[in-house]
């Protein structure tokens, strides 16, 4: 018998079934977790703080089997805690599913972060000189790449400082740069939450 500690997820102890374990961590990219052959090493795994004790789980979309209608392509999408609030993105490929990036800031609104998934998974892309479309679900988005700006009303002070650096730095890049990647959007009410959705509705 194998003792699995489960570190960092919404639900911490030490499982005596791998399947239970797996159900656990499989669809969390930050989960910790290690096995231990016995129930002694498990606890003091569980107390501790070492961190060598625990591997990272590679992180890997949940719905790689729901291709869009380009399946030679990537998604991005945001999602906010409050609006304005705490904001993160990430990006990643729909053909194997493994993400490609990730940002996490404080504060930002919804539309912003759209915007700046979107503009990131273009510099992704030429950077890797890679020919996959991008999906997003934000036409607000698209139209704001499509224009070069983002053009927000959020309220501009020493807390939304990095957010207006991260603004210019994306509308910069737009304006010195040419893109041929193809930005499509994904049909939600066909091919339900984008795969690069957090999940959190």
């Amino acid at each position: 018998m194998k003792y699995y500690v489960v570190r960092e997820w919404k639900r911490r102890g030490i499982f005596t079934s791998r399947d239970e374990c797996k159900e656990l961590v499989q669809w969390y990219a930050d989960a910790k977790y290690k096995s231990f052959k016995t129930k002694e090493e498990a606890e003091k795994a569980l107390q501790g703080s070492r961190e060598e004790y625990y591997q990272t789980k590679e992180k890997v979309s949940r719905q790689t089997s729901d291709f869009p209608y380009e399946k030679n392509s990537i998604a991005v999408d945001a999602a906010c805690s409050w609006n304005p609030g705490k904001m993160e993105y990430q990006g990643i490929d729909l053909q194997s599913g493994k993400y490609l990036f990730h940002e996490k800031y404080e504060i930002a609104t919804n539309n912003i972060w759209e915007f700046l998934a979107l503009v990131h998974g273009l510099k992704f892309q030429k950077e890797n000189k890679s020919d996959k479309a991008i999906y997003t679900d934000s036409k607000h988005a698209m139209k704001r790449v499509a224009e070069k700006g983002c053009k927000t009303k959020l309220e501009k002070n020493s807390n939304t400082n990095f957010v207006y650096k991260k603004i210019q730095e994306a509308e910069q890049r737009l304006k010195e740069n040419t893109y041929t990647t193809q930005i499509l959007k994904r049909p939600t009410s066909e091919r339900w939450e984008i795969p690069a959705d957090f999940w959190r509705k």
